[in-house]
């Protein structure tokens, strides 16, 4: 059995986005069943649902700071246009207030940076047992 994901890392920091990629990468080369992933990216919050809907996301990583925006209104833009959507908070700040706001607002997670390839693997988990029942 073979299961496509299309991932959206939305980063303003080219560098996270990339660090974030090459460990969900060597995450899903350890699973037991066949992931081919597809990435796509932003730096920015701006039009993050009709990216969704454009590119068919199932999962989507998102950073809390980002230019011109909060990741946490992205995150509201993304519970109204797709409430089924797996969201994973990613930031730098992993305040109390940062983590229980992010999840009362929809998030399925939350990653502090620097990655945790543990955490990582448990989001990638989570999604691929509520998506595809595994």
């Amino acid at each position: 059995m073979s299961i496509t994901i299309n991932i959206l890392l939305v980063d303003d920091v080219e560098y996270s986005r990339e660090l974030l990629r090459a460990a969900l990468l060597v995450c899903i080369r350890e699973y037991k069943v066949e992931i081919n992933a597809n990435f796509f990216h932003s730096s920015t919050g701006k039009s993050i649902p009709e990216q969704i809907e454009l590119n068919g996301i199932n999962l989507v990583y998102l950073d809390i700071e980002l230019p011109h925006t909060s990741g946490l209104d992205v995150l509201q833009q993304i519970r109204e246009a797709n409430p089924d959507m797996m969201v994973v908070m990613v930031s730098g700040e992993s305040s109390a207030e940062n983590v229980t706001t992010a999840i009362k607002t929809g998030a399925n997670g939350f990653i502090v940076k620097p990655f945790n390839s543990g955490r990582i693997l448990d989001s990638l988990q989570s999604y691929l047992n509520k998506a595809h029942q595994l």
